[in-house]
């Protein structure tokens, strides 16, 4: 039987296998641009009973209808396996078809199935708590194979691609689609290529592939601008007057989170009984970070302490045990937008941006050691803190006029000396 002109399938009786009982075996040969592979179909017939010009048994008894059925039967198998492997090889040889279809060689895996299955291996482990990881990291990696699959569909018409057939150019290829078509910029498009080498890495400790076809990619990352409110822009917008109560409210949340670091999920997620006397004599915010449950206890300052105060009686805050009445992520940084206008500052004011102001305009501006502004943002390690810890002109300006007043008193001594 043709499937295409390089193509065909056809059952022969192997006679030199004959059993005592005069029967032959029936194979199934696979042949393909001229290389041929075969396999036994465990079927067996007397060699008179068989037809060697049409592969099938003669007559129309039950054992030739049930041989003929059970031929047709591997013939259309065999057939849409050959179909499968087509839609996603480039090309695809007769040792393929006979492997795939009676399940047995290499473990031929589409890209996505190899992304679900480690995926997998990721939730488990962050559901088991495991230090590194956490709920947030599996959610990144849902996020990366969303976009590898939108990459392939995009680029092949379908995301049902071989792992085996990754070309070493997957790398450029995703990187160009994702800053391109999806209009990425490069370091969010970094994050999801770190995600797919991560996967191709897995994919060789598995032997699906012999070599990563990212392993030569590098994309680096760059440090980007982080932008954040200075002290007086901070005074100014605790204290401008906003014309509405969901502004106020808002900007009340906004300015707490200045003043503690807590990204957005953190805050929203506070409730009265995260704020606890401290041995210091003062009240501690003590919670491990949505995103990696690392300890993250800041003790309260006095204007974190106000908008606390403020908010104890608050309808939403009593009805659901929540310590401020925060909204949507999308409400509140649209709101946001809104209270950076009214209070006069030329910045897009995020819930990023408030723990970029904790970090460098409340924290390191004001001589706090990194060790301790590192362990208060619940940093993995101190390099992450490092990211905000470039030095700011507020930090050049104070560290000089200490520089100053030391050679000003040591030019004094000497003169004086003279």
């Amino acid at each position: 039987m043709k499937i295409n002109q390089n193509t065909s399938i056809l059952f022969w009786l192997y006679k030199g296998k004959q059993s005592e009982d005069g029967k032959a075996p029936i194979y199934c040969r696979i042949t393909i641009e001229g290389k041929r592979t075969q396999f036994s179909t465990g079927k067996k017939i007397i060699a008179n009973n068989w037809n060697a010009e049409l592969g099938a048994a003669k007559g129309n008894n039950q054992e030739a209808i049930d041989i003929n059925r059970e031929l047709a039967k591997i013939k259309a198998g065999l057939q849409k396996t050959f179909d499968q492997l087509s839609a996603i090889h480039e090309r695809v040889t007769a040792e393929m078809v006979k492997n795939t279809y009676l399940g047995i060689g290499p473990r031929y895996k589409t890209i996505l199935e190899v992304f679900t299955e480690y995926n997998q291996i990721m939730k488990e482990r962050a559901q088991a708590k495991e230090p590194t990881l956490s709920m947030a990291t599996w959610q990144r990696f849902e996020i990366g194979k969303k976009k590898v699959e939108a990459f392939l569909k995009h680029r092949n018409g379908t995301s049902e691609k071989f792992i085996q057939d990754v070309k070493n150019t997957f790398g450029e290829d995703f990187k160009h689609y994702l800053t391109t078509v999806e209009n990425i910029c490069m370091n969010t498009a970094w994050k999801y290529l770190k995600i797919a080498k991560q996967v191709f890495r897995y994919a060789v400790l598995q032997e699906y592939i012999p070599t990563s076809p990212m392993a030569a990619f590098k994309c680096t990352y760059k440090n980007p601008k982080r932008e954040r409110l200075t002290w007086e822009e901070l005074v100014n917008l605790y204290h401008t007057e906003m014309p509405m109560k969901r502004l106020e409210e808002v900007r009340d949340v906004y300015v707490f989170s200045c003043f503690t670091g807590y990204a957005y999920m953190d805050t929203y997620k506070l409730t009265p009984e995260n704020v606890i006397p401290w041995i210091d004599g003062s009240k501690w915010m003590i919670k491990d970070r949505s995103k990696n449950d690392n300890k993250a206890n800041v003790p309260l300052m006095d204007i974190a302490l106000a908008i606390i105060e403020k908010y104890k009686k608050h309808p939403y805050c009593q009805a659901y045990r929540k310590l401020l009445p925060v909204n949507s992520n999308q409400r509140y940084n649209t709101y946001l937008k809104e209270v950076a206008t009214i209070a006069g500052i030329d910045k897009n004011l995020t819930t990023h941006t408030a723990r970029h102001t904790f970090a460098t305009t409340v924290l390191l501006e004001h001589d706090c050691p990194i060790e301790s502004a590192s362990e208060m943002l619940g940093h993995n390690s101190i390099r992450t803190t490092q990211i905000y810890a470039k030095t700011t002109d507020v930090k050049v300006s104070k560290n000089m006029k200490d520089v100053r007043a030391k050679i000003s008193g040591k030019l004094e001594v000497a003169k004086t000396g003279s």
